[in-house]
């Protein structure tokens, strides 16, 4: 595996969970620079918050809401029953995200394998776009105004057939009036 990384007195065992402490270590430095975590008000908003949207799952993270669990209970602001349990992401819901390595796979292989998923699903995707293109498509060969004429001068087209239909009913209209005077 290699030389463990440390961060705050944390030694990590992968280079992945160590990236993602030091992902959360810098959110919580920007946190601390714009709202008072001493602030009981804010910190029970920037808690509850933090657990409705899950955003902490390394210990670092999960340190920081304990803070503020402290900050909020010693305030008497909240009790223990109203502030919301920290949520503790187990190792193998942050692992479900990797595909389950099979016996004797290589990296390589897993990526392949990832990859074909990948490419199974972009299939189906551009069927459904083709059939929904076809569909517009025909859409359009069915009637003489659909929306691939909306950018086109389909409105003067529409008004000239009104004016010769108009025209039309004006000239049989008269031929039956002269009709009628005979």
């Amino acid at each position: 595996m290699g030389a463990k990384e440390t961060l705050e007195g944390l030694s990590f065992e992968s280079r992945e969970a160590y990236d993602r402490a030091a992902k959360e270590t810098e959110m919580i430095r920007q946190i601390k620079s714009k709202v008072n975590v001493s602030d009981a008000k804010a910190a029970l908003k920037l808690y509850n918050r933090a657990v409705a949207d899950k955003i902490f799952d390394t210990v670092i993270g999960y340190e920081f809401l304990g803070e503020l669990r402290k900050t909020i209970l010693d305030s008497g602001i909240a009790t223990e029953r109203s502030l919301a349990d920290i949520p503790i992401k187990q190792v193998q819901e942050v692992q479900d995200t990797i595909p389950e390595p099979k016996p004797g796979m290589s990296k390589y292989q897993r990526l392949y394998e990832g990859q074909r998923l990948l490419n199974k699903k972009l299939k189906v995707i551009i069927a459904a776009l083709v059939i929904l293109l076809i569909g517009f498509i025909a859409i359009n060969f069915r009637f003489e105004y659909s929306i691939f004429t909306y950018f086109t001068n389909y409105k003067a087209n529409m008004e000239e057939e009104l004016i010769d239909k108009y025209e039309k009913w004006e000239k049989e209209l008269e031929e039956r009036e002269k009709k009628l005077k005979k």
